[in-house]
């Protein structure tokens, strides 16, 4: 199953996320930017909204007091903007206006000589016109994946206004300015550490879930480490991965390096994803060097229409009529080949089309009645794949639409035969067995390495000179409720 297998490197390695040139590129949009700041304007409303404040006491001249049950009851939707920070190799976030009421459960006790008050009652207060601004910035963690992490945090607060209920006024007008001082005092703080919270913990956690070494046909490791800080300009910031297959067991370097991404000025989408052709190259380089590309056809591998075709003898259509020296020398047996490469494979990408070139050798064998395999002959095949690579639930699938090939026969052991005969077999083989596994693996597509939650929206994939471009918006959905995050969308910042 070794070609299937290598069909479906071709496929994921076109598609994916430096040295100087990386074999992967992705870059993330200002368009994409102000989605993000969409989301993480919905996430800190959630977090916002599920504050946990502990009970407060204290003491004021002659007024000591508790606040309990305290709970944010409402938040009021600020004005949001990101903002890339090249200098700071980072982003920075703003809130303004944000507004935020909470209520609480007091408790006062007045004590002064002989006169001892106590009093109690619940208070709403109405906090207005907070700003905020987050700073975060970029690098790489020891795992090769990009890492974010907070670089600082700044708020303050326009005004804050509260009314009680219950209690005696003499109290009350007494600690009411308490009461102001201690809700600044509480929130101003609170909500700086639940935006570096967002940062280091969930954003940092998001970024952690991204695959930067993937396993595939348990021989195989697909590299997608970052191999330079991200890039960040004005416009978009850039993430620049290995994008090289290994050999699980031998974990060696193939012997040529990345080519150039030609520049793309279009930022319309959110995300654009560029696959050179040094990923597809490093896996048909490992899987040929440690001769993985090794495929054997017998009839088992046959569909049931076409169960008779590696038959000597048959009624109609077989090796054996197409080939008649092997139908008369070897009656009532099957044919069986073996296919190998005998060079290292080549995908190549161009402006139309993204093609494999395989040189391979195609051996016969017939297997004769009394279960005896026989040399028939030997073919140097060098072939041409066509794909046609698509997109479809974040996954890169694709299918051949064409093939083509050129063959000369090696040795023979049934008589000089012209290729023309061979032709009509290999084609078969090919129409029948090869390109119909290869096309079945390829539709089951692979899975591109995506942050949890995210999905594909308006998606393209050109071909380009060397390389393969996804242009895509996204979608973020979290795995838990989403019931505030469309709450919070609803609200478009500004």
């Amino acid at each position: 199953m070794a070609f299937q297998v290598a069909l479906l490197f071709i496929l994921v390695a076109v598609g994916q996320c430096t040295s100087v040139n990386p074999g992967v590129k992705v870059r993330v949009t200002k368009s994409g930017i102000e989605y993000a700041n969409k989301v993480a304007y919905a996430e800190i409303i959630h977090q916002i909204k599920t504050l946990s404040i502990p009970d407060q006491s204290g003491q004021d001249g002659h007024i000591s007091y508790t606040l309990t049950n305290i709970k944010v009851t409402g938040v009021s939707p600020p004005t949001s903007s990101i903002s890339l920070v090249p200098k700071k190799d980072g982003v920075s976030w703003a809130l303004t206006k944000l507004g935020i009421s909470i209520h609480a459960d007091w408790r006062v006790k007045y004590k002064e000589g002989i006169v001892h008050i106590s009093t109690s009652g619940s208070v709403d207060a109405s906090v207005s016109g907070m700003n905020l601004v987050e700073t975060a910035s970029f690098s790489i963690d020891k795992s090769g994946r990009p890492s974010i992490a907070s670089r600082g945090c700044s708020d303050s607060i326009g005004s804050v206004s509260v009314s009680f209920h219950g209690g005696t006024a003499f109290i009350i007008n007494l600690f009411r300015h308490t009461i102001e001082g201690k809700v600044k005092e509480i929130l101003q703080p609170k909500v700086c550490d639940e935006v570096v919270e967002v940062v280091n913990k969930n954003a940092e956690r998001a970024l952690a879930s991204i695959a930067v070494t993937i396993e595939v046909a348990k021989q195989f490791l697909v590299d997608y480490r970052l191999v330079a800080p991200p890039n960040i300009t004005d416009e978009y910031f850039e993430l620049f991965d290995k994008g090289e297959v290994f050999w699980k067991a031998n974990l060696t370097e193939a012997p040529f390096s990345p080519m150039p991404i030609q520049a793309w000025t279009n930022n319309s989408r959110h995300v654009y994803i560029w696959g050179t052709e040094y990923t597809p190259n490093t896996f048909l380089y490992q899987a040929h060097t440690h001769g993985y590309l090794k495929y054997n056809v017998t009839k088992k591998d046959l569909p049931a229409s076409d169960a008779s075709y590696l038959n000597t003898t048959c009624k109609l259509k077989c090796i054996g009529s197409i080939i008649p020296p092997i139908g008369k020398k070897y009656p009532n047996s099957t044919v069986e080949l073996g296919l190998q490469t005998t060079a290292v494979p080549k995908a190549i990408v161009t402006n139309k089309t993204l093609t494999v070139e395989l040189r391979t050798l195609v051996t016969m064998w017939a297997r004769t009645p009394n279960n005896t395999l026989t040399f028939l002959a030997s073919l140097a095949v060098n072939l041409s794949l066509t794909l046609q690579p698509s997109i479809k639930n974040e996954k890169l699938i694709g299918v051949i639409t064409d093939h083509s090939f050129k063959l000369t026969v090696v040795k023979s052991s049934v008589g000089e035969l012209y290729p023309s005969l061979y032709n009509a077999v290999i084609d078969g083989i090919l129409t029948i067995v090869v390109i119909p596994k290869l096309n079945d693996i390829a539709a089951k597509g692979a899975q591109l390495p995506l942050i949890d939650g995210v999905q594909f929206n308006n998606t393209i994939l050109l071909l380009q000179q060397g390389n393969l471009l996804i242009g895509t918006d996204l979608i973020y959905k979290a795995k838990r409720s989403l019931h505030f995050l469309k709450e919070s969308l609803n609200v478009p910042p500004v």
